[in-house]
């Protein structure tokens, strides 16, 4: 990188305290294209405007740079694909690198593996007894299970995945626990039953079983590593490309492709319908 990029960077810093915001994308008052004047490259992905701080936009003009605040849209939502691509690009790589977040996926994996099997037993098991009951209470933990597990299918399409218990299990279900007998059950109970199952193994997972099992710390430590990786890549990451993308020059122009190229594929991701990034 020349000597001028490194002098604008560090401008930037030394302008806005160091702070992360110095490369947040700007938020102009420039009319919003409506939903009709969109061609086929709508903005489905809104980035919110910021101001540079004039400090900051006035240094621009002396690197020869373009001045993110009078760009329109499609110029704009260029420039901020190019710093979220930069950030990214950063974090993935020499920042995961530095902050140590690799690390830390061998103990994550096997603490939540812990968690889940631990929060399956009890959980999971307590809301299966209870959801088996043939009283008031058998019936209502069914009509909450029933209701989680219908969510999941309508946010994921996946159907009822149903299998039969071995006899020796149910016999002992109905006769020494007097409990109902699970591949007995009509589609809705069953999907009751199935869904306590799930609903009190999560419960489990997210609240005690964290703490007795460690995850928690361990989830807290690698949140840390993340927000570290995060930080480093916004500033440098993504302030390289930022200044590469404000440049007036075929580099600046490759840049800001890239960056729409990427807002482009998140707008496939989640559709047609215009999103707004708040």
């Amino acid at each position: 990188m020349k000597i001028g990029s490194v002098n604008f960077l560090l401008a930037v810093i030394s302008v806005t305290g160091g702070k992360v915001n110095a490369f947040a994308p700007p938020i102009h008052h420039h009319t919003r294209l409506s939903v009709a004047d969109r061609d086929s490259s709508a903005l489905n992905l809104n980035i919110p405007r910021l101001d540079l701080p004039g400090a900051v936009a006035d240094k621009l003009s002396e690197f020869d740079l373009k001045n993110p605040n009078k760009m329109n849209d499609e110029e704009y939502r260029s420039y901020s694909g190019a710093a979220i691509a930069g950030t990214l690009s950063f974090f993935l790589l020499p920042g995961a690198l530095v902050s140590g977040i690799f690390n830390d996926f061998g103990a994550i994996a096997v603490a939540i593996f812990i968690d889940f099997a631990i929060s399956a037993l009890i959980g999971g098991g307590l809301a299966i007894y209870l959801s088996l009951r043939g009283d008031s209470t058998g019936e209502t933990v069914r009509e909450y299970g029933y209701k989680v597990l219908s969510a999941v299918k309508d946010a994921t399409g996946i159907g009822t995945l149903r299998y039969d218990l071995p006899s020796a299990v149910t016999d002992f279900m109905t006769n020494e626990l007097d409990l109902l007998n699970p591949n007995s059950m009509n589609e809705k109970d069953y999907d009751g039953y199935s869904g306590a199952a799930v609903a009190g193994t999560l419960a489990f997972f997210l609240l005690p079983g964290a703490f007795l099992t460690g995850a928690a710390d361990v989830l807290g430590q690698f949140a840390g590593a993340a927000l570290t990786d995060f930080v480093f890549s916004a500033l440098i990451g993504g302030g390289i490309a930022i200044y590469l993308s404000l440049r007036n020059d075929e580099i600046g122009a490759t840049v800001n492709k890239a960056g729409s190229k990427l807002l482009d594929a998140v707008d496939n991701v989640i559709g047609d319908d215009p999103k707004l990034l708040k």
